[in-house]
C-alpha cells in the first residue's frame, strides 16, 4: 500500500520550507533523531512524517521566542575556566568530569581543536570533544572503561599530509533546557561538528576511523542515523560505533573525501610547480 504523502507525509522540500532549513540542516535533523527518514515503497524520494515535522516547526519556534537576543557561538575552549564547565556538563550528564580538568587542558595544549563550546552571552550551553588520535591508538581508547584516560601523546598534532583517527568522545547539552531547546542546541553542535570534520580534509589531514561511544538512547540514536555502523564493543559498559572513511558513502564522509581531494590537488600542482634544483650542474 502507497504511503499518502499528501495527507500522512510531507516531501523533503515541503519539509525544509516549513523548518526555513536547508538540506544539510534537514540531514543534521534526522542525524539527531528529531525527524525519520521514510522511503516509501518503490519510490526512491524520502518523505516525513506530518506530526514528526509539525512538532519540531512549534518547538522551534518556541525556542526562538524563549532564545530572544541572545545569540549563540561555536568556538574553541582555550581558557581553564570554559574547560571546567565543558566538565561539569560532563560530570552532570555522564557522571565524570570534575576530576579530569587537568588533563584535558593539557590534551588541549596539544592540539587546539579537541574541545568545542557553544555558548551564549552568559553560559556554555554544551559542548563537543573530539579527539585527533596517531595511527594504532585508537583500540587502546575504546579497550577503556569510564573515565577514559587519553594522553597528550595519543593526540596528532595537525600538518598537511597526517594521518589521524578520530574519536568523538563526548557531546552534550547542559540540563536543564526544554525539549525545543535541546534539539536545537544538539542539532547546531552535531552542525558544528561535521563542519570541523570536513575543514579538517581542506587542511590535508586524512582520516582514517571516526568512532564514537554511547549507552545513552540519544546517543545510539545519533550513531545510528548519522550513518554509523556498531560493531562489537571492546568493554562491555558502552556500545561502539565506527565510520570507516574511505569506504563510507554517507554525506558528510563524501564532503570530506572531497575537500580532502581538492587540497591534496591544490598541494601536488605546487609541488609540481617548484623548480627542480637536482639536475642543475654545479659551477
Amino acid at each position: 500500500m502507497a504511503i499518502k504523502e499528501s495527507k500522512e507525509y510531507y516531501t523533503a522540500a515541503q519539509t525544509k520550507e516549513i523548518l526555513g532549513i536547508n538540506d544539510n540542516k534537514l540531514y543534521t535533523y534526522t542525524g539527531n533523531g528529531s525527524l525519520k527518514r521514510i522511503i516509501p515503497p518503490g519510490k526512491k524520494q524520502a518523505v516525513y512524517k506530518r506530526r514528526e515535522v509539525d512538532k519540531l516547526a512549534r518547538e522551534l519556534q518556541a525556542f526562538m521566542i524563549h532564545r530572544g537576543t541572545k545569540p549563540t557561538e561555536f568556538m574553541r575552549v582555550t581558557t581553564r575556566e570554559e574547560m571546567v564547565e565543558c566538565q561539569e556538563i560532563s560530570q552532570a550528564l555522564f557522571g565524570v568530569g570534575r576530576a579530569t580538568v587537568d588533563e584535558r587542558m593539557k590534551l588541549l595544549e596539544k592540539n587546539p581543536i579537541t574541545y568545542h563550546i557553544l555558548k551564549n552571552q552568559d553560559q556554555v550551553i554544551g559542548y563537543v570533544a573530539m579527539m585527533p588520535l596517531k595511527p594504532n591508538r585508537l583500540e587502546k581508547i575504546l579497550k577503556q572503561t569510564i573515565p577514559v584516560t587519553i594522553e597528550s601523546e595519543d593526540i596528532e598534532s595537525f600538518k598537511e599530509g597526517n594521518h589521524i583517527d578520530l574519536y568523538l568522545h563526548a557531546i552534550g547539552i547542559r540540563p536543564g533546557f526544554t525539549t525545543a531547546e535541546k534539539h536545537a542546541y544538539g542539532a547546531r553542535l552535531v552542525a558544528e561538528l561535521v563542519t570541523q570534520i570536513i575543514e579538517l580534509g581542506r587542511q590535508g589531514i586524512t582520516i582514517g576511523t571516526i568512532a564514537a561511544r554511547s549507552n545513552m538512547p540519544d546517543g545510539v540514536r545519533l550513531m545510528k542515523h548519522a550513518g554509523f555502523t556498531e560493531i562489537e564493543p571492546l568493554t562491555p559498559e558502552r556500545r561502539t560505533f565506527i565510520i570507516e572513511v574511505k569506504e563510507s558513502g554517507i554525506p558528510f564522509a563524501k564532503q570530506y573525501k572531497d575537500a580532502l581531494r581538492q587540497s591534496q590537488t591544490v598541494t601536488n600542482k605546487a609541488h609540481k610547480s617548484r623548480p627542480n634544483h637536482s639536475n642543475i650542474e654545479a659551477r
